[in-house]
């Protein structure tokens, strides 16, 4: 799934938050990572643009 790029981007990283994202680095581009019920983690990068 993509998010259309010119979403505002607090409005996709309160979206990603709801879902259990936590950023955990922030630089050129915003690192964030979910821990999962069973033990695993979900790593997503998104560009910080803007």
């Amino acid at each position: 799934m993509r998010f259309p790029r010119d979403s505002p981007k607090r409005k996709v990283i309160k979206a990603l938050e709801s879902l259990g994202f936590k950023i955990v680095r922030v630089g050129n581009h915003i690192s964030m990572v979910r821990e999962n019920p069973d033990g695993t983690k979900t790593p997503l990068t998104m560009p910080n643009i803007g």
